[in-house]
């Protein structure tokens, strides 16, 4: 229950952010985006219709296009953030803030932008959009999803270019440039983990230590030592960067003689992203 709650927070302050990105930052200054906000951005222009009103309306569509193939926690949280970034959006154009300046327009409504999706992400969210078309070329075509949604958008900030002009929609790959980067850097400071490997031959109670103590999974592999010319057993485990120290100081005292390799992980996922079971092409490339 805690995990749901906490997911509802994060949707909330990335949808809140998102929309202050657009109102303050990327709205005066004639930029556009991807996705469902790139829409609605070109429709605000065309035809003066609220973002807040045009981007539920698009997302809709999206949802109604790719439901079939999402968990209803996928749904509901997309639903979620697609309701409460058209709220806030209507919410904070009553708040007298723009920032009419081409550069901190970009900067710093990259800035809130992609924190605030960074954010829905983290929460297993969406902002509807391409994403959930992305997805779903992934489960019906396998087609790859980072570059589906990249094309989807390029094809939306191409199209802005008879709302915005040429030099707005070159602003505008820049700008979707650092959202994407910022989205990056955000999510991997809250999924900031190590690996261990770890040899010794006190491995049973170094790995009870790992799980009992501090509730990690740890995976025994069967090695050899060519040096010593013997069997080993090799202890794999992924932690949080902030019990690294704690675990590392555990093991020395259990085998002053372990020997421990430390490894950089950019990314650790459990299970499938929002489908319901594995998509057709997963399902062929694991009966090869």
């Amino acid at each position: 229950m805690k995990t749901i709650y906490k997911d509802i927070i994060l949707i909330i302050v990335g949808a809140l952010l998102v929309a202050a990105s657009i109102d303050f930052f990327v709205i005066p200054n004639k930029l556009g985006d991807g996705s469902t906000v790139g829409i609605a951005l070109v429709l605000y222009y065309l035809f003066h219709i609220p973002t807040s009103i045009s981007t539920f309306l698009v997302n809709l569509i999206f949802i109604a296009l790719a439901y079939k193939f999402l968990t209803k926690k996928t749904i509901l949280y997309t639903i979620l953030g697609a309701v409460m970034t058209s709220v806030f959006l209507g919410l904070v154009s009553y708040i007298p803030f723009h920032v009419h300046d081409m550069i901190l327009g970009i900067v710093f409504g990259a800035l809130l932008m992609g924190t605030g999706l960074a954010l829905i992400f983290i929460a297993d969210g969406s902002t509807g959009g391409t994403t959930l078309l992305a997805y779903l070329l992934n489960y019906t075509k396998g087609y790859n999803i980072s570059k589906s949604m990249f094309y989807m958008d390029s094809v939306i900030i191409l199209a802005s270019v008879f709302a915005i002009g040429v030099n707005n929609m070159l602003y505008t790959f820049i700008f979707v440039y650092l959202c994407a980067k910022i989205v990056d850097v955000v999510i991997e400071g809250f999924h900031n983990k190590k690996a261990m490997t770890i040899m010794s031959d006190q491995y049973k109670d170094i790995a009870q230590v790992i799980t009992s103590e501090f509730g990690n999974a740890a995976t025994i592999f069967y090695g050899y030592g060519y040096y010593a010319n013997k069997d080993k057993r090799i202890i794999y485990v992924v932690i949080k960067k902030n019990e690294l120290l704690k675990i590392k100081k555990k093991i020395q005292q259990i085998d002053p003689n372990s020997f421990i390799v430390i490894h950089e992980v950019k990314e650790v996922v459990g299970g499938k992203f929002g489908f319901i079971g594995n998509s057709p092409h997963e399902a062929k490339a694991a009966a090869k």
